[in-house]
């Protein structure tokens, strides 16, 4: 199946793939604590803590050096449906050669992420998988990557085959949509007591942060990434897991710079 590996679109041996964006908006959401869960109902553990690290990350020379001002975290309650929204609007600050990412951690369900505020039985305030599509065509940036930690998030390839025009309309062959997802449509994201986190978070910064950099060149591909990535978290995991690499991009696209 194309959801097994990583799926490579659009290689074009004149975009300088190794080349730093421009600049770089993030729009990072981790949901531990959720308004109608305890623990013992479906809280999570680590969620928030994941999001921040990846803050961190981004705020550091490997993530890009991203100014504070170019990144909105929101965890737990601030994170509701309305707060994530009004933060998809930042990507409507990127120009060509920007890159804008979404990173979620928290619950996930078939067609949409699980904001805070979201209530049982009610689908109003599910942030659904077009609305983050809707967010990154109306953003100008080059790369656009959506980096999600949480159950059943293969379902955005899913709709991805189905209208791949939704999210790479009227985007020439010089813009590239990459989504890293921990899981396949059909499986949980596992948070690991070992780890302090969720697994696929936990590598994903391991990765990002050099682990992954294979042929040691200081740049981590999204090739490479994956390759790094995969077999780790389906260890962790006991196979239950398999990530999801997604998208119009070349293998060498660069993602961190050490």
């Amino acid at each position: 199946m194309l959801i097994n590996t990583l799926i490579c679109l659009g290689i074009l041996g004149s975009w300088p793939f190794y080349e730093p964006p421009g600049n770089t908006y993030a729009v990072v959401v981790g949901i531990a604590d959720y308004q109608a869960l305890t623990y013992r109902t479906g809280d999570l553990r680590y969620a928030d803590k994941d999001a921040r690290q990846m803050v961190s990350y981004f705020r550091s020379k490997a993530g890009g050096n991203v100014p504070a001002n170019h990144i909105r975290l929101l965890t737990n309650q601030q994170a509701t449906y309305q707060q994530i929204r009004e933060a998809l609007s930042l990507f409507k600050q990127a120009k060509p050669g920007d890159r804008v990412i979404f990173y979620f951690s928290g619950h996930g369900l078939p067609e949409s992420f699980v904001p805070y505020d979201v209530r049982p039985g009610n689908r109003q305030k599910l942030l659904s998988y077009q609305a983050i599509k809707s967010a990154f065509r109306d953003s100008k940036a080059t790369t656009k990557l959506c980096i999600a930690d949480a159950c059943l998030a293969g379902g955005l390839t899913k709709q991805q085959r189905q209208k791949t025009a939704q999210i790479t309309a009227n985007e020439d062959n010089n813009h590239y949509v990459a989504m890293l997802l921990a899981s396949r449509s059909t499986q949980y994201a596992v948070e690991d007591q070992r780890l302090q986190g969720g697994a696929f978070t936990y590598y994903l910064l391991k990765g990002l942060m050099g682990q992954a950099d294979l042929d040691g060149n200081q740049i981590v591909t999204i090739r490479e990434l994956h390759q790094y990535i995969a077999p780790r978290v389906k260890q962790a995991t006991r196979s239950r897991q398999t990530p999801v690499f997604y998208g119009k991009f070349p293998d060498k696209l660069a993602l961190s710079y050490l």
